[in-house]
Order: C-alpha cells, then sequence, then structure tokens
C-alpha cells in the first residue's frame, strides 16, 4: 500500500514557525455503514472504528515515528481516541478536549436521512433556501445542531486557549470539519471553499502555524 502524504505548501507571513499535523480519525463505523448504504446523519454520535480504520491508523505508526512531535491533541469521541492509540507513542504528552469534536447535527442525530427528508416536520430542511443547505453551510445548522461557524468558534478557541505556542510541532486528530475548519483559520482555505475540500481518514496533513 502506498501512503500518500497531503503536505500543504503555501507561501505566507507567520508569526510562530509551529508545525501541525491534522489526521482525521480512521474509518469509523458511520463512514462504513453509509458505503453500505445505511445512510444516517451521524454528528457526535459516539461510533467506534471498523477494524479497517484501525488498521489504516496502524500503518501511520511508522510515519510518526519519524516526527518530533511535541503534544498531540485529541477529540474526546471514540473513534480519534482509538485513532490516537493506534498511532502515537504514549510517551508525547496528549490531551483530549470536547472542543475538537465533529460539528453537531442536533437532532438528526442517529436518524435516517430517508426518514428524515420524508418527515413533514423537517420539510423546510430539505426545501426551504435557508435551511437546505445545512450540511454544507458556513451558516446554516440542523435544528439543534451546529453550523460550521459554530465549529470554528471552536476551533478558534481551541488555538488560543489550549495550543502551548511554545511548542515547535503539534499533532491534532480531529474530524472532517473541524479540520476543515482548521485549514480555515491558519489561513491555508476560505469559507467559500474549504467545504468542497475532501479531508481523508488517516492521511497526515501538515501545515505551519
Amino acid at each position: 500500500m502506498i501512503m500518500v502524504i497531503m503536505r500543504i505548501c503555501i507561501q505566507k507571513e507567520r508569526m510562530v514557525n509551529m508545525k501541525i499535523y491534522l489526521v482525521r480519525h480512521g474509518e469509523s463505523q458511520s463512514n462504513y455503514d453509509k458505503k453500505q448504504g445505511k445512510n444516517y446523519f451521524c454528528g457526535q454520535l459516539d461510533v467506534p472504528l471498523t477494524e479497517r480504520g484501525t488498521w489504516s491508523a496502524q500503518l501511520l505508526q511508522s510515519y510518526f515515528d519519524k516526527k518530533a512531535i511535541d503534544h498531540i491533541y485529541i477529540s474526546d469521541l471514540l473513534r480519534t481516541r482509538q485513532t490516537y492509540n493506534a498511532i502515537f507513542d504514549k510517551s508525547i504528552p496528549a490531551s483530549v478536549t470536547p472542543l475538537l469534536r465533529e460539528r453537531s447535527l442536533g437532532i438528526f442525530e442517529g436518524k435516517m436521512v430517508e426518514a428524515v427528508e420524508q418527515n413533514p416536520s423537517y420539510t423546510r430542511y430539505f426545501e426551504d433556501q435557508n435551511y437546505l443547505e445545512f450540511r454544507h453551510s458556513f451558516t446554516q445548522k440542523a435544528p439543534e445542531g451546529e453550523s460550521y461557524a459554530d465549529v470554528m468558534e471552536r476551533v478558534k478557541q481551541f488555538f488560543e486557549n489550549e495550543i502551548d505556542d511554545s511548542l515547535d510541532s503539534i499533532a491534532i486528530v480531529a474530524h472532517q470539519v473541524v479540520i476543515r475548519c482548521c485549514f480555515v483559520y491558519l489561513g491555508y482555505d476560505l469559507e467559500a471553499t474549504v467545504i468542497d475540500r475532501k479531508i481523508e481518514n488517516c492521511v497526515p496533513y501538515e501545515l505551519e502555524k
């Protein structure tokens, strides 16, 4: 298997030269279920990794063994904690934080997409222009859920309040929407385009801050 490492090389001025490795969790049960046609809203459901997800995370051990990581920051959901456990040397300091959780899809979480689409109570979320982009919008959101802007605020709090800026290199194990928001926060993408950025499972993205 050829491992593809995504290195983002965009020239920009930086106040601090910190390397940041972003890693999306391995294949989760909900990722697998969607591939099998069982399409439900996951969001912050605490689903585990599949065997394939654990295996793909283990493949990253040798990659990170060659990196001098000072600290690892991990979403508190099960799939990211399992990914961390499969990859990293436990002698490296690590922190678990809810600020890195996946975007909440509110009352839709755990419900089949087709059932929600057919429920008259939620018609506006699939027909009204002010609601129907809730899955792919920085401003719209599922009922009682979060928009990308809400996740962006969590990401901002994380970088401003939890990261030690004196560190040279950190790893972040998180989720697709959170990682997209990291790209925007760090100046590597725009709100208008990042929603279409594919974030692969267990592929490290190397950025700088």
